[in-house]
């Protein structure tokens, strides 16, 4: 077996193509077809199922995908490890939530380490692709991370000042089922706890604006369009004097940094990391 071979032989399985396989590292169909022949006969396995235009992993071939495939991202993170020096390199990051911190934080270690190359992603389903680092408040998926808290807020209900539940001193939960609310995107972590929030008071939240742009739904609040429920610390300043935050309840959000504890962790990562809790912690100093 050579290690082209088995490249050659996971992204088949992924692709389920030879022909996108062959796309892939620029070489014939032919190649592929031929190396994946020599790999089934030295193995005494058949690998795969072909048909015309496809070809499917059997069932012994799954079974040495999965080992092929942790054999290959242990050899990449050896290669990873062994060439960095610390002096450049790349982060690939997955920000659920928490975007305007991590941002800055991005802003910052940029211009301190130009030679780093930052990745950003804004996704809930991490598990398709691999980050150095999740910042998010749920667990990211399939895999073994070490978790590690960067800030847990408090989430209040904002409010235009000229709105009834402003004046109110403790908030009903029948005054804030006839609200209208603004939230986040479904799917997002604003979604969730808003519906959790009103469902632990008994009713289902009246979504009239739905966006996944903060600045929006902070300035449709200002307007007094509707309510929404808000992290205090992350959006902390980020509001004009037309809005009143208020208390419902005891609830609270916790945002943590996870990272793959069976994936190499790059230098330049670890120094990303550390200028993230920094830049949290000076945030939480905010409030």
């Amino acid at each position: 077996m050579e290690l082209l071979q088995l490249q050659y032989f996971c992204e088949a399985a992924e692709r389920e193509s030879f022909s996108a396989t062959a796309k892939r590292y620029m070489v014939p169909p032919s190649a592929v077809s031929q190396s994946m022949k020599r790999l089934e006969t030295e193995l005494s396995a058949q690998l795969f199922h072909r048909s015309a235009n496809r070809v499917r992993l059997s069932e012994r071939g799954r079974a040495f995908y999965h080992k092929v495939k942790q054999a290959l991202a242990l050899l990449e993170d050896a290669q990873k490890e062994l060439s960095d020096d610390g002096s450049g390199g790349s982060i690939r990051l997955s920000i659920f939530i928490n975007r305007r911190i991590v941002m800055q934080t991005v802003e910052k270690f940029s211009r301190l380490y130009p030679a780093v190359d930052i990745v950003t992603k804004y996704t809930a389903s991490p598990d398709r692709e691999h980050f150095d680092l999740i910042v998010t408040d749920i667990v990211p998926g399939a895999g073994d991370y070490i978790r590690e808290e960067l800030i847990e807020e408090e989430i209040l209900l904002a409010v235009h000042r000229d709105h009834p539940l402003a004046q109110s001193d403790g908030i009903t939960a029948k005054e804030l089922s006839q609200a209208p609310f603004i939230c986040t995107n479904k799917g997002s972590s604003l979604y969730r706890i808003t519906q959790e929030i009103c469902g632990s008071l008994g009713f289902s939240p009246r979504i009239v604006i739905c966006s996944d742009d903060p600045h929006y739904i902070r300035k449709c609040v200002e307007l007094g369009l509707g309510v929404a429920l808000i992290p205090s610390g992350s959006w902390q300043g980020q509001f004009s004097e037309k809005v009143v935050l208020k208390k419902v309840g005891d609830h609270r959000r916790a945002t943590y940094a996870y990272r793959n504890r069976q994936k190499y962790f790059p230098k330049c990562a670890a120094r990303f990391l550390e200028m993230l809790r920094a830049e949290f912690a000076r945030e939480q100093g905010m409030e």
